[in-house]
């Protein structure tokens, strides 16, 4: 049977399940990931207030200037790229056949941007929910597709 691997994830938390064969049975953890920094306040991310500048030339007037990123937006983007690169190894190892991701939509689009060719490539289903906090597998599997492949 073909091993699948699922992953649930949100910008903060991700957990890997496999499953055998096309209609996933034996649904079971494999490990969990979380990144503190995601859930942290952009206060607590960036260390100073933002610069002042002149409004003009003439000098009339002085104006914040703006984050030139989000701080929140950084670090989804650094959570992505660990569980991307998870995958990747995993992928490479021969661990799994098949991949399904369900994730929130904001990381899920920050997952797609990061994943290896190799990997997008046996990306089965996209769901994108976040039902990270989803204990219970059955109820996580009710979430999935009938068939995975």
């Amino acid at each position: 049977m073909d091993t699948v691997w699922i992953v649930v994830a949100d910008a903060a938390r991700a957990r890997i399940l496999r499953c055998e064969g096309r209609a996933c049975h034996g649904l079971a953890d494999v490990e969990a990931f979380s990144h503190t920094e995601s859930r942290a306040s952009p206060q607590d991310l960036v260390s100073d207030r933002p610069g002042r500048s002149w409004a003009n030339p003439s000098g009339d007037g002085r104006h914040a200037m703006d984050e030139p990123t989000d701080p929140a937006h950084h670090e989804r983007e650094r959570f992505a790229r660990m569980v991307a690169d998870r995958l990747k190894s995993a992928h490479h190892e021969g661990v799994f056949k098949h991949l399904v991701i369900v994730a929130s939509p904001s990381f899920l689009g920050a997952l797609r941007d990061v994943l290896d060719r190799n990997v997008a490539q046996v990306v089965r289903a996209e769901v994108s929910k976040n039902v990270v906090k989803v204990e219970d597998l059955a109820v996580l599997r009710s979430h999935l597709p009938d068939f995975i492949y």
